[in-house]
């Protein structure tokens, strides 16, 4: 069935594929055609009797957030045990939570009030941990597709350093992995993808890291994981992996870095070696500000990997992260590259608001395509926000419009959301 082409009116601002500088168009039109953005102008263009008109004049229209580093067993966690540092707050709080996941009705009711709020502030775009469970997995693929949401979805590997709940058998491991990725078949149309997913290095023996990084290769397969997250983690991973470098030559030691298809969260205590293999291989580096705070894990040095060419989005990182807004997360990078510059580092620089934007939009939709981005050829997949109750007492410009969404609005705001062109709808499963 062809899809409808559609001229929308707005208020228009975006990043561009590469970083610092935004594109402000006030008072245009995007015409998109077959899901795709044709171009945006000032004046109307012609059009056929084939082209639905979808004003939204006065309203800001910005590209869908992506979120790349998300664990969706830990939506029930969310806000707990943050006294705490990261090894401690796993084993506390995480690791028991996520064992919960083996049944079917408590994964059911957590994962679809999820995706609801996935849906509510307009990340339509994901990258998702579920937990080492298939079923639970392939559930969750299910709520996202059925949503109309995109997403790369992982079946956690973990067969060591789990505990007696939350942990396989290396051949369990192996096994249900290829189950999982048959079951998952049958959403990969709808834009929801499989994408393996070993913890990270502790929780996984080298026999499976091995086994997982031909299968990527094999098959293609993209890959997320965590590097460099915690002091304390690495120097386990030091004494896990003696053999290897330092904890991101871990990963690409078993063929687990493919290049263009990898992202890796957190990546705070990088060696340059590390950064030049991350740029190197394309890797997309998750930056989880609220997590690195929350659990006081350190901060990521942003500017500096930017500048070095490395490609760096952002995540919630919910558990660790106690906020799904991307717009939360944003004001969070920017708010840690201040912190970083003032206290520990003045020879850097911070980031500027067109990068932080860029890393929650065109950055991490790079992901999962062409998306993130108003530019021609690109998918249309745009969030229209009135924001007429954050300006009342004078004109603000889009660009100033834009900041004061993103520091003090949320979803409340955001009053229709596209993908590929079409217009998301409440997710029927999901009305609360």
């Amino acid at each position: 069935m062809s899809k409808e082409n559609y001229l929308f009116r707005g208020d228009f601002i975006t990043a561009r594929p590469d970083p610092g500088e935004l594109s402000v168009y006030e008072d245009s039109y995007a015409l998109v055609c077959d899901g795709v953005l044709e171009e945006i102008t000032q004046v109307k263009p012609q059009i056929g009797d084939d082209v639905v008109e979808i004003d939204c004049k006065g309203k800001l229209i910005i590209p869908a957030f992506s979120d790349v580093h998300l664990h969706a067993v830990q939506y029930v966690t969310t806000g707990l045990g943050y006294d705490k540092e990261l090894l401690p707050w796993l084993t506390d709080y995480t690791f028991p939570e996520e064992a919960r996941f083996a049944d079917h009705a408590y994964a059911s009711r957590v994962f679809t009030d999820l995706v609801y709020d996935l849906w509510s502030g307009g990340t339509l775009h994901s990258s998702i941990f579920s937990s080492i469970h298939t079923d639970a997995t392939v559930l969750l693929a299910e709520l996202l597709a059925d949503a109309g949401l995109s997403a790369f979805v992982g079946k956690v590997n973990m067969d060591r350093n789990g505990g007696v709940d939350l942990e396989e058998t290396t051949e369990e491991s192996m096994s249900e992995t290829m189950r999982y990725l048959d079951l998952m078949a049958p959403f990969e149309d709808r834009g929801v993808k499989p994408i393996l997913t070993p913890r990270f290095a502790p929780s996984c023996t080298p026999e499976l890291m091995r086994w997982l990084g031909e299968l990527s290769a094999e098959k293609g397969l993209f890959v997320q994981s965590h590097a460099n997250e915690n002091l304390g983690e690495i120097d386990w991973v030091k004494g896990l992996f003696p053999e290897s470098r330092d904890y991101m030559s871990v990963y690409q030691d078993v063929d687990l870095l493919p290049k263009g298809r990898t992202v890796m969260a957190h990546c705070i205590y990088n060696t340059d070696e590390e950064l030049e293999m991350m740029r190197e291989r394309d890797v997309i580096v998750a930056h989880c500000p609220s997590s690195n705070a929350n659990i006081a894990s350190g901060i990521m040095p942003t500017a500096q990997m930017i500048d070095k060419g490395i490609k760096v989005g952002l995540g919630s990182d919910i558990g660790g992260g106690n906020r799904l807004f991307m717009g939360h997360h944003v004001s969070a990078a920017m708010k840690h590259s201040r912190l970083r510059w003032a206290l520990t580092d003045r020879t850097s620089r911070v980031i500027s608001f067109a990068e932080a934007f860029w890393m929650g939009t065109a950055a991490g939709g790079s992901f999962f395509g062409k998306t993130g981005a108003f530019m021609p050829g690109y998918s249309f997949d745009a969030l229209v926000i009135d924001d007429c109750r954050l300006s009342p007492y004078r004109p603000l410009d889009v660009l100033e419009r834009l900041q004061r969404f993103i520091f003090v609005g949320d979803d409340r705001l955001i009053v229709s959301r596209y993908r590929k062109g079409e217009l998301l709808p409440e997710p029927n499963c999901m009305v609360k």
